[in-house]
C-alpha cells in the first residue's frame, strides 16, 4: 500500500511540474523544475511521510529500466551496429579509466582507504541521459556528441554496477578476485544481451500473433490493438525482472530488446497505422512523466540524505572527494575522446561536460547500504556522491550557455518560412 502511494505522489508531483513548466517557466527546463519540487516535498513532514524509503532495486526496476526502454526507442538498430565499437570503447574501456583515475586520486588524499575509493569511483562512472537533456534545454548539442552520450549513457550502467560490485567485494575481502570479477562481468553482460535479445523476440512474436489474429482482434484501423500495447507497456518491467532474477544485468537485457523493438518498427510489421500513432504517443507521454518522477526523487533524496547524516559536519571531506570525482571522470573523458576518437577540441568538451550524473548514481550508492560496508563510510558515499551530481548539473548548464548554439524559438522558424514563401513567390 505505501508503495502505491508513494508512485501516486510521485507521478502526480512530477505532472504539477509539467504543468508548471509549460505555463509559466518556458525557459526552464522542466527537470530543474521537478528537483525543487522534490525538495519541496521532503521539506514538509505530510508530504515527506507519504513517499517510501528509496529502495535501489525498486527504482531501477520501476523507474531506470522502462525509461531507458521507452528512451531507447529513439535509436535505432543500425546505428547501435554500426557504432558497436564506439560503444563498447565508452562503456567499457573509458568507464575503466574513469574508475582507475578517479579511485587513485581519491586515495591520494589519505580521505579514504584505496578500496573505499573505488567504491566511490565505481558510482561515479554511470551517466543519465535524462540529467543530460536538463543541462542542454534550449540548446542544440552537435550530432556527433550527442550520439555518444546517448548511446554511452544507454549501456554504461552495466558496467557501473559490475565495478561496483567488484569494488566492494575487495572493500569486504580486502583482495581483488581478477578471475571472479572478469567471470562476472561476462555473464552479467553477455548473458543479459543474449537473455534480452531472446525475450524481446518472444514479446515481439506474441505482439504479432494477437495483432493479426482474427478471433479477437480484427487488424483495421479503427482496431485500437488495447493487448497489444499493453504487452509494449509491460516488456520493460518483465524483462528487467527475470533478468535480475537469474542474475544477468538487467539493463543490458532490457537495452537489446528495445532494440529488436526498433528493428520491428523500422520494418513496419504493425501495419496498423492507429495502433503505431497511439504507441508514439503514449511513448512520449510516459517519458516526459518518468523524466519528472526521476528529478523530484532526486530533489527528495538531495534533502534526505542531509537529515541525520553525520558526514555533514565534516564538509571539507564529502565536498573534495565529490570534487576530485568530477574533476577526475571530465578530465578522463575530454582526453580520451580527444586523443582516440579524434574529436576537435571543442567537441571533447561537449561531450565530456554532458556527461552528466542523475539518480542512477544515487540508486548505485544506495546499493551500498545493502552491503557490509561500515555506517560512517556509506554516510560519505551519499554525501560525496551528491557533490558530484551538483556539479555536473551546474557545472555544464553554466558552460554550454557560452559553446552550445540555441534552438530557435517558434517565432524565429515563423518568420524563417514567411520569408522562404515570400522569396519563393517573387521567384517564380
Amino acid at each position: 500500500m505505501g508503495l502505491m502511494i508513494s508512485t501516486v505522489c510521485l507521478t502526480g508531483v512530477a505532472i504539477v511540474g509539467i504543468v508548471i513548466h509549460r505555463q509559466i517557466f518556458r525557459h526552464v527546463a522542466s527537470n530543474y523544475i521537478n528537483l525543487v519540487l522534490g525538495m519541496i516535498v521532503a521539506l514538509v513532514p505530510m508530504l515527506n511521510h507519504q513517499v517510501e524509503t528509496f529502495h535501489s532495486e525498486i527504482f531501477m526496476g520501476m523507474i531506470v529500466a522502462p525509461l531507458l526502454f521507452y528512451d531507447g526507442m529513439e535509436m535505432r538498430f543500425y546505428k547501435v551496429a554500426r557504432n558497436f565499437k564506439v560503444i563498447i570503447s565508452l562503456t567499457v574501456c573509458m568507464a575503466l579509466l574513469c574508475a582507475i583515475a578517479a579511485g587513485f586520486g581519491l586515495a591520494a588524499t589519505e580521505m579514504v582507504s584505496l578500496p573505499l575509493a573505488f567504491v566511490l569511483a565505481a558510482i561515479s562512472t554511470p551517466t543519465d541521459a535524462t540529467a543530460s537533456e536538463a543541462v542542454s534545454h534550449d540548446l542544440i548539442i552537435p550530432d556527433q556528441e550527442s550520439s555518444f552520450l546517448k548511446l554511452e549513457s544507454l549501456f554504461n550502467d552495466a558496467s557501473g554496477i559490475i565495478l561496483l560490485n567488484m569494488a566492494i567485494l575487495w572493500y569486504i575481502n580486502g583482495y581483488i578476485n581478477y578471475g571472479q570479477t572478469i567471470t562476472n562481468f561476462i555473464y552479467s553482460a553477455v548473458g543479459g544481451a543474449v537473455f534480452g535479445f531472446v525475450g524481446g523476440a518472444v514479446v515481439i512474436l506474441i505482439r504479432q500473433a494477437l495483432i493479426r489474429s482474427h478471433i479477437n482482434l480484427v487488424n483495421t484501423a479503427n482496431s485500437t490493438g488495447t493487448p497489444s500495447k499493453v504487452i509494449f507497456l509491460v516488456t520493460p518491467f518483465v524483462i528487467y525482472f527475470l533478468a535480475e532474477h537469474i542474475h544477468v544485468s538487467g539493463i543490458i537485457a532490457v537495452v537489446c530488446t528495445v532494440l529488436l523493438h526498433n528493428a520491428e518498427m523500422e520494418r513496419s510489421n504493425l501495419l496498423n497505422h492507429r495502433i503505431i500513432y497511439d504507441t508514439q504517443a503514449l511513448i512520449g507521454m510516459i517519458k516526459e512523466v518518468f523524466n519528472g518522477i526521476v528529478f523530484v526523487v532526486l530533489g527528495i533524496m538531495m534533502v534526505r540524505i542531509t537529515r541525520g547524516n553525520v558526514a555533514v559536519s565534516h564538509p571539507k571531506e564529502w565536498l573534495l572527494l565529490g570534487l576530485i570525482m568530477y574533476v577526475a571522470n571530465v578530465a578522463v573523458r575530454f582526453v580520451y575522446t580527444w586523443a582516440l576518437h579524434h574529436l576537435d577540441a571543442k567537441s571533447a568538451c561537449i561531450f565530456a561536460f554532458g556527461g552528466v550524473h542523475g539518480t542512477v548514481t544515487f540508486a548505485l550508492a544506495f546499493m551500498v547500504a545493502e552491503t557490509s560496508v561500515k555506517k560512517s563510510d556509506f554516510n560519505l558515499v551519499l554525501m560525496a556522491e551528491a557533490v558530484l551530481i551538483m556539479l555536473s548539473l551546474l557545472v555544464p548548464t553554466f558552460i554550454f550557455q557560452f559553446i552550445l548554439k540555441r534552438k530557435p524559438s517558434d517565432r524565429d522558424v515563423v518568420v524563417s518560412l514567411y520569408s522562404e514563401i515570400l522569396m519563393a513567390e517573387w521567384l517564380f
